[in-house]
């Protein structure tokens, strides 16, 4: 068995993403949707609801009084941070432990850096048309998510891969796909497929380091420019960041400018100390 075919039948075992939140976000899609309706999915899972009372509580939001209901933590939250809430607590799950230690990274720096990339997208999207709010938090948090699974594969094979970016001159994705049969981004759009997410997702999962990634869709340029800003920041860098192309072209096209990124970095750092204890950072 080749290693794209390990990797394949490893996809075929990968934990589905929790029905309840898949359920939440397609009620979000309804304009008349109401704090009842979303309640009545959210308290069959339990995990969940903790999770939403728990962030409602923190720091973050700066509540005078502690909620309790969670009824009350819907209509206080938002139908927006809602939905990032649940799923960022849906997707937490998935980074525990020491799952990017194949790409040189510490224990929690994958969720650090993922967490991150999804703040990031939110504060870019503003700059950028043609992209549905609600998907630029979602898709950054997930964009790394093969890492989770390829992680061992790469440990096995790293020496290797970096010897072929010394030599080939490419970069860590190129010497990956070559040496696996399939790239981080690659299995990423497998398992987000696999978990019925929209297109434009999967799409933006799988494609975002394709060199010319700001000449795709719109929501596959957002977050494979949030990708590129965040790995500049030194957030969760592992060996494969280090030896990425950074892709400074395009910026134009997708209608940022230099300015705006430095602002958006700026936000970022500011964000991040807020979200530290809402997400477990």
């Amino acid at each position: 068995m080749s290693r794209l075919d390990e990797i394949l039948a490893l996809v075929k075992h990968v934990p589905p993403f929790p029905k309840v939140a898949q359920r939440v976000m397609d009620l979000l899609k309804e304009d008349d949707v109401n704090a009842a309706q979303l309640a009545e999915v959210i308290q069959y899972d339990q995990a969940i609801t903790a999770n939403v009372l728990k962030m409602c509580n923190a720091s973050y939001f700066g509540l005078p009084r502690k909620v309790t209901s969670l009824d009350d933590a819907l209509v206080i939250l938002g139908h927006d941070t809602l939905k990032d809430i649940i799923i960022a607590s849906s997707s937490a799950k998935f980074y525990v432990g020491k799952v990017g230690a194949g790409y040189q990274l510490e224990q929690g720096e994958m969720w650090k850096h993922s967490v991150a990339v999804g703040i990031m997208a939110k504060l870019l999207v503003r700059h950028i048309k043609d992209v549905d709010p609600g998907s630029a938090f979602t898709c950054g948090l997930l964009h790394d998510i093969g890492k989770r699974f390829l992680s061992a594969f790469v440990s096995d094979e790293f020496q290797e891969i970096m010897e072929k970016v010394d030599d080939a001159q490419c970069s860590f994705v190129e010497a990956e796909k070559a040496l696996l049969g399939m790239d981080h981004a690659e299995l990423g759009g497998v398992i987000l497929e696999r978990w019925e997410f929209p297109r434009d997702l999967v799409d933006a999962v799988r494609e975002h380091h394709d060199p010319r990634a700001l000449e795709q869709a719109p929501l596959t340029a957002l977050i494979s420019l949030s990708n590129s800003l965040v790995v500049s920041m030194g957030i969760g860098v592992g060996a494969d960041g280090l030896a990425a192309e950074m892709q400074g072209e395009g910026l134009k096209k997708i209608g940022v400018s230099p300015a705006m990124l430095q602002v958006c970095m700026m936000d970022l750092l500011e964000e991040m100390d807020k979200a530290e204890e809402m997400l477990n950072l």
